[in-house]
């Protein structure tokens, strides 16, 4: 099964009226209509990555907060007596935003503050004050409050920091872009962000929006959770439309109504890793996706690859109705150390190469994945799913699509299928149909994978290595990989999984 254009774009129109005019309007328009479909004819080359040392794993700085350049909020504080100081604080965070100049760092005291905050300037913290926690709510079921944090195209620099963020009609945060609005030759937004530990959830839509231009974002030590509770058709833990070098790390996302998480439309440089993402009614990542034509750049992109260069790494993915690790119309994927359990049990593969159709546009390539390179990974397939763990799809539409170009580069993975049998692997393409292959056949049929094996990979209820697991010093040494899910540095023979044992 393929995912594709999304629904709801009408009620969208409908209910964007009192946010920002017609540039929210087209924005939202954007960002509910980003689905494709797949080609045939080969594409442009995607162009070569600019820095390989920048793949290379590096655990995340401390948290710093400002404490000097401050406005204080509190619920019991006054937006019109008071001057937003610690001893006479502002009461609404709208208030304190707009007495704010570009830089100040406003303080929520703790307690809950039902409002929609829409941040217009740049370089903005919003944060929870030292050992208090403050939560911004927003209905679900309010058109007029569709996005409970908005960081407006000017807001680069921005953070969320330390704050609890619940519904909104559509998004919990979403990051604003020019992409369809404006001067036609700034298609830029809300970039450089920080999201740091925080907790978004219960949320009409998508838990966090990323649309086109919106680069260098980073989603750290966040718990992201129950995506989809007013529209579960399509509803991402993070959804992220063409914005480049996105950094997920180090978070919980959980009980998603559709996938985990994505990057697609062309996302450049993206880095998913040391992250436990669970309970997904659809996939748990998928490194790229489908995405209609119009929010490609196709000076960076003229091949129309829904992701370049993208690293998925030290994850555990568990408990997903698709996919549990999906490839679509990707260059240079990185898939290294991830642990993938109890995957697609509705349908599709632990390991899915999936097909982008691009909306059937007569100018999009719909390009097969490219240069895979996969390695360490455990995959478990779900009982009562399909019963092959890795998919090569191939589809007859527009002349005939196939989901990769070549052979994956693989090696030392391991693969198993709950309730036991055999482990399969299914190559759909034309001149190399083979469905049901062994583990063995698969090897020769694709000329590689070698050291991966079929076994019991024996988890912990952490899904986690047991003592007595046969993943244990049977990866490879890999200098883009240096830590675990823990954030445990490796050492010796690298183990197969997102978890490095360590008695």
């Amino acid at each position: 099964m393929e995912f594709s254009r999304k629904s709801g774009l009408r009620r969208a129109i409908n209910g964007v009226a009192s946010r920002g005019g017609m540039a929210f309007l087209l924005t939202v328009i954007l960002a509910l209509s980003g689905c494709a479909r797949e080609e045939g004819g080969l594409p442009d080359d995607p162009p070569a990555p600019e820095d390989p040392t920048a793949y290379e794993e590096t655990l995340p700085p401390d948290p710093v907060y400002d404490e000097a350049n401050v406005l204080y909020v509190a619920p019991a504080g006054n937006d019109f007596g008071n001057d937003g100081s610690l001893a006479a604080p502002f009461r609404t965070i709208a208030r304190a935003l707009e007495r704010a100049d570009a830089g100040k760092s406003i303080v929520l005291r703790g307690g809950t503050y039902r409002e929609a905050v829409r941040v217009r300037l740049a370089n903005i913290t919003i944060r929870s004050q030292t050992g208090e926690w403050a939560v911004i709510q927003c209905p679900m079921n309010d058109p007029d409050l569709d996005v409970a944090v908005l960081f407006d195209v000017d807001a680069s620099g921005g953070r969320l920091q330390r704050l609890e963020v619940v519904g909104g009609y559509y998004y919990g945060v979403m990051f604003q872009t020019r992409w369809d609005w404006g001067d036609p030759g700034d298609r830029t937004g809300a970039s450089r962000m920080l999201l740091e530990d925080c907790r978004i959830h219960d949320t009409g839509r998508d838990c966090v929006k990323i649309t086109p231009g919106c680069d260098d974002i980073v989603i750290r030590r966040c718990e992201i959770f129950r995506s989809g509770r007013r529209d579960d058709g399509n509803a991402e833990g993070i959804d992220n439309v063409n914005g480049d070098r996105m950094t997920v790390e180090d978070c919980r996302i959980h009980d998603i109504a559709t996938n985990g998480l994505y990057f697609k439309g062309g996302a450049q440089g993206c880095v998913v890793q040391r992250n436990l993402i669970h309970s997904c009614g659809n996939g748990g990542v998928m490194v790229g996706f489908d995405t209609s034509p119009e929010f490609f750049d196709l000076q960076a992109n003229p091949g129309y690859y829904e992701s370049l260069d993208g690293t998925v790494r030290n994850n555990i993915i568990v408990d997903t109705g698709y996919a549990g690790i999906g490839i679509y119309a990707s260059s240079r994927p990185r898939i290294y150390n991830n642990t993938v359990c109890n995957a697609a049990s509705r349908g599709q593969n632990a390991l899915h190469f999936g097909i982008s159709f691009q909306d059937w546009e007569p100018e999009a390539k719909r390009p097969a994945t490219l240069e895979p390179d996969i390695r360490n990974n455990i995959f478990v397939q779900a009982a009562g799913g399909d019963d092959h763990v890795v998919r090569i799809r191939y589809a007859d539409e527009l002349g005939g699509l196939s989901a990769l170009s070549g052979m994956p580069v693989m090696s030392h993975n391991l693969y198993f299928r709950i309730g036991g049998g055999a482990c399969l692997f299914y190559d759909q393409r034309p001149g190399s149909f083979a469905q049901g292959m062994s583990l063995a056949q698969w090897q020769a049929h694709t000329s590689g994978d070698g050291d991966s094996l079929q076994a019991d990979p024996l988890l912990n209820g952490q899904n986690k290595l047991s003592a007595s697991s046969p993943a244990i010093n049977r990866g490879r040494n890999n200098t883009v990989v240096r830590y675990d899910i823990d954030r445990v540095e490796r050492s010796g023979i690298y183990d197969i999984g997102g978890d490095e044992y360590d008695d």
